[in-house]
Parts: C-alpha cells; sequence; structure tokens
C-alpha cells in the first residue's frame, strides 16, 4: 500500500437504455456502478477533506494509503445519479461546476458543441454552423475555411473543437458558442436546465455530503495568452466568490478545464494569481504524493469505453 492517492474525472453519466441523445458519449450507469464497486474493493475512497488533510497537516500523511478520489467535471445534469449512487455507498465526490450555467444560465461552452452534434448529427451541424457564419460570423470565416473542405467528419469535429477552444479570440468564441446554442439546441426544446446541474440539485449534492469546485465561469482554456487580466478574474476569481455566496461555503479547489499542460498554469503561476485555491487539478495521470503540488494534482480522465476491468488497469498504469 503506497502513501498517496488517485484521483478519477468523470463527464458525463449517460443511461443505459432510453438515451434520448446516444450521439453523446458518456460512462453508463451501469457501468459506473461497477467502478464504484471495484474501488470500494481495491482503493480506498477518500474525501475532498482528506486530500487537503493530506496536504496541510502533515501528521495526517499517513492516514492515506491507496487512495481514491472522485471527481466530475462540468457540472453536467448527468452527474446527480452518480452523486445518489456515491452517497448510497457511503463516498463523497467533488463536483466541479462552471459558474456560467447557474449564473447566466447557459450552457459551459464545450458542452454546447456536445449538444448541438449530438441533436442534429454531423452533417447537419456543419450546414448550420456554416448558415451562421455566412449570416453573422463571418469574420471567423478564415479559420473555419479548411474544416469544409475536408471529407474526413471526425477531423473536421477536432478542427472545429480548436477553433473554438484555442484560435477566435475568447469572448468572440464564446458569443459565438452562445448563438450556436440559442439557434441549434434551445430551439429543439433543450434548455441549459436539461444539460447541467441546477441550484437545487447542487444543494442536494451538498447534503449528500459531496464537495464542488470552480471549472472556471466559461470552460476556457485558463493558460490562454490572449486572457487579459479582467477575463482571468472573471473566470478564475469571480466563480469561487458566486459559489461561495450562492451555497454559503467555502470553496477551496477548482480543476482545470480541458486540464491538460497548455490548458494550467505550474503552481507558482497559480499561486501568485490568485492566492485563495488550496488545490487544483489536471487531468494528468499520476499516483499523487506527498512531493505532488496540491495545485498540480493529477486525475486519470475515465474514457467512456472503460470497463471495470479496464478502469483498474488504467488506474495503475
Amino acid at each position: 500500500m503506497k502513501s498517496g492517492f488517485y484521483s478519477l474525472c468523470y463527464h458525463y453519466i449517460r443511461k443505459e437504455n432510453d438515451d434520448p441523445l446516444p450521439r453523446i458519449f458518456g460512462t453508463k450507469i451501469n457501468d459506473f456502478n461497477d467502478h464504484v464497486d471495484m474501488i470500494k474493493k481495491e482503493y480506498n475512497p477518500i474525501s475532498l477533506e482528506d486530500v487537503i488533510s493530506f496536504y496541510y497537516n502533515k501528521s495526517d500523511m499517513n492516514n492515506i494509503k491507496n487512495g481514491l478520489l472522485m471527481t466530475f467535471d462540468d457540472g453536467l445534469n448527468d452527474q446527480f445519479e452518480a452523486a445518489k449512487i456515491l452517497s448510497e455507498n457511503n463516498i463523497s465526490g467533488v463536483f466541479f461546476i462552471p459558474t456560467c450555467t447557474i449564473v447566466d444560465n447557459l450552457p459551459a461552452s464545450p458542452i454546447i458543441l456536445h449538444y448541438a452534434i449530438a441533436i442534429h448529427g454531423r452533417k447537419q451541424f456543419f450546414n448550420l454552423l456554416k448558415k451562421l457564419i455566412d449570416e453573422k460570423y463571418q469574420i471567423t470565416k478564415t479559420y473555419f475555411d479548411r474544416v469544409f473542405l475536408t471529407d474526413d467528419i471526425q477531423k473536421s469535429i477536432e478542427m472545429i473543437k480548436n477553433i473554438f477552444y484555442y484560435k477566435l479570440e475568447p469572448s468572440l468564441s464564446r458569443n459565438f458558442l452562445i448563438d450556436i446554442f440559442y439557434s441549434m439546441i434551445q430551439n429543439e426544446k433543450i434548455s441549459n436546465e436539461d444539460i447541467h446541474l441546477s441550484k437545487n440539485q447542487i444543494k442536494e449534492l451538498l447534503n449528500m455530503g459531496h464537495f464542488i469546485g470552480t471549472h472556471s465561469h466559461s470552460h476556457i482554456s485558463l493558460a490562454r495568452k490572449e486572457i487579459n487580466d479582467d477575463y482571468m478574474k472573471k473566470e478564475l476569481l469571480n466563480p469561487k466568490n458566486d459559489l461561495e455566496n450562492i451555497f454559503n461555503v467555502n470553496i477551496s479547489c477548482m480543476s482545470y478545464p480541458f486540464g491538460e499542460s497548455r490548458d494550467c498554469f505550474n503552481a507558482q503561476e497559480l499561486f501568485k494569481k490568485t492566492k485563495t485555491y488550496e488545490l487544483a487539478f489536471t487531468i494528468e495521470h499520476k499516483f499523487n504524493t506527498e512531493n505532488t503540488s496540491p495545485l498540480e494534482i493529477g486525475r486519470y480522465m475515465v474514457d467512456s469505453r472503460d470497463s471495470v476491468d479496464v478502469l483498474n488497469k488504467k488506474i495503475n498504469l
């Protein structure tokens, strides 16, 4: 048994059958139940409080051996069922919330793309996107020229994501995505409340013994050079204040949107920018020890295809 802990990062938790949007890939609820059973047998499920104690109360270091922390990004409505399953198994999870979902009543940026593509299918989504560019976003046309020239649909999707997440100026990207939400998702009678956790659901999560943290405001790659101080405050600092004021809880942690190295600050940079978070989570897959910075905690991002056996093997890689 090793002193330290693993952490898992889940996103969509989908129904086994009768999924209204089968094009959205996520961990099936039955698989999630199997994951929880395996974790209880093979690991030591820990809480956010355990992690804080691990790093900030050195006398408790040896109390966490082969620990595993369950986390959930994007504040998705799907995750409410997962929260109930964890609670029934006396496990507490950490749910990272993009505050646009509860402050602005609008979905997080990548979730808009997921739903628009899932609703319309890839080819129809491309047609609707091209129409929106021609009618309102001509300024972005040169970014998308190559997207509409390739016959490789999966490659086109990856190019579109890269444009919205990393190429377009952040506020322009966000405005464009909000228009996609209104024209391609809300018009199909799907609202923000159908996609993301509501305030009441988050309150219930807290009552179950779970924890919440920030996931930026709109789900932006925080380390982008184009982000000025005002935008950084909106995306990195204000979400902590918003969650604390709305839910009357202390917010000690954040997870980076996307979470790869290009999306994250190192510990010194994050501390310099905020001086407020005790823990920060990436998606670098590693076993977190006392030598891991609490502002650079790694997680394994669970793949929708991970069976219980595959997950157990991947955790230990």
